[in-house]
């Protein structure tokens, strides 16, 4: 099973230096939250934030 601790290990792209400033500094922020969003959904899925037909489907 995968470890959320392997998300830090995740670096953001180079950019090229061709991109607008402000463009490489939007999407940068735009890629944190979305790193942040995925270790919260990660670090609280549990089976009470599941529906009953997926852990019944789950138990086969």
């Amino acid at each position: 099973m995968a470890s959320i601790a392997g998300l830090a290990g995740i670096g953001l792209p180079s950019f090229s230096d061709q991109m607008p400033e402000a463009d490489a500094r939007a999407l940068t922020n735009y890629l944190y939250q979305l790193n942040e969003q995925l270790t919260y959904v990660l670090t609280n899925l549990s089976s009470e934030n599941m529906s009953e037909d997926y852990l019944s489907g789950k138990e086969r």
